[in-house]
């Protein structure tokens, strides 16, 4: 005589809720680490979040309204709670500019040097060069410093860091804006 079996529902594992928002939240936060952010990466990491929630809510809705499975469900209410707080955890890290000034804090020696052998004299980073964590796409002479356009930062124009001692950078090309990052140091962009 055959018995019925039911069969298991898939309930996902930590790993499985985990893994998707993580790499979502750390291509996010790489693209967001330069000034004017990675707008390619960012908009690709857009498309991942979206892809993640979607599944996670899909896969939420299918516990949530079969028969038997809301049990599962109150069982396991922190593997389902870990992907939203990842959510919340990487708006937070992206409203406080967390990446880009963590980056920055990391590469700061590096670009305290060079700003130095600019500043007295010596050759100007070249392209493809790196400073710190940062390629370099182009750099020039500002009165008392320099600015660098950081390699794939911005969306149609360029994005950087400027080295002023002496304040707010001068406008090079009368369209760049400056925000102040710490001591001597700014972040720039420019829009075409």
């Amino acid at each position: 005589m055959p018995t019925d079996t039911v069969a298991t529902p898939w309930r996902p594992s930590r790993s499985a809720a985990l893994a998707p928002p993580t790499l979502a939240s750390l291509v996010t936060g790489y693209a967001t680490s330069i000034p004017g952010s990675n707008v390619s990466l960012l908009g690709a990491s857009a498309v991942f979040w979206a892809i993640v929630g979607l599944a996670w809510l899909c896969t939420l809705a299918r516990m949530l309204f079969r028969p038997g499975r809301l049990a599962l469900l109150r069982r396991a209410w922190q593997v389902w709670a870990l992907p939203p707080l990842i959510v919340v955890l990487t708006g937070g890290l992206l409203y406080l500019d967390a990446p880009m000034l963590a980056r920055f804090t990391l590469s700061r020696p590096a670009l305290d040097a060079a700003a130095r052998t600019v500043s007295q004299g010596g050759p100007l980073p070249g392209d493809d060069e790196w400073i710190g964590l940062f390629p370099v796409e182009g750099a020039e002479r500002i009165p008392g410093g320099l600015f660098f356009a950081v390699e794939g930062a911005g969306l149609i124009g360029s994005a950087g860091f400027a080295y002023s001692p002496d304040g707010e950078p001068p406008q090079v090309g009368g369209e760049e804006a400056y925000a102040h990052l710490h001591g001597p140091w700014y972040t720039w962009w420019q829009d075409i």
